[in-house]
């Protein structure tokens, strides 16, 4: 499966420093299980990286998910707050979609 990532959340999963995506649980993501792969694509430099799918933890919003995993863990600075981190999430997914898909946090380790 091929995902493309913002540039600076790729630099973080390529420095191991991420190891959980944040997804909505959409169609295409409701194919991914543990041990499937993965290709991420920086959108910016069009760099790839592959990596595995160690576990999939489904939730409804965004909230839960972030309360289950560190900041750190999921791309965000250490001293971001649940609050940021969601408003963030927002930029990208809306809170419609995240109605009526849940979301998916998932961990993720790089094949090298």
């Amino acid at each position: 499966m091929i995902m493309g990532l913002n540039h600076s959340q790729f630099l973080l999963m390529q420095q191991g420093d991420k190891s959980v995506e944040i997804r909505l649980n959409d169609r295409k993501r409701s194919f991914l299980k543990e041990g499937s792969l993965i290709t991420f694509i920086d959108l910016k430099t069009d760099k790839k990286i592959e990596v595995i799918v160690k576990k999939i933890y489904k939730f409804k919003t965004f909230c839960e998910l972030y309360k289950s995993f560190t900041s750190t863990e999921v791309g965000s600075a250490t001293n971001d707050s649940l609050e940021k981190m969601v408003n963030d999430t927002y930029k990208i997914y809306s809170p419609a979609q995240e109605r009526n898909f849940g979301v998916l946090a998932i961990r993720i380790r790089l094949i090298h």
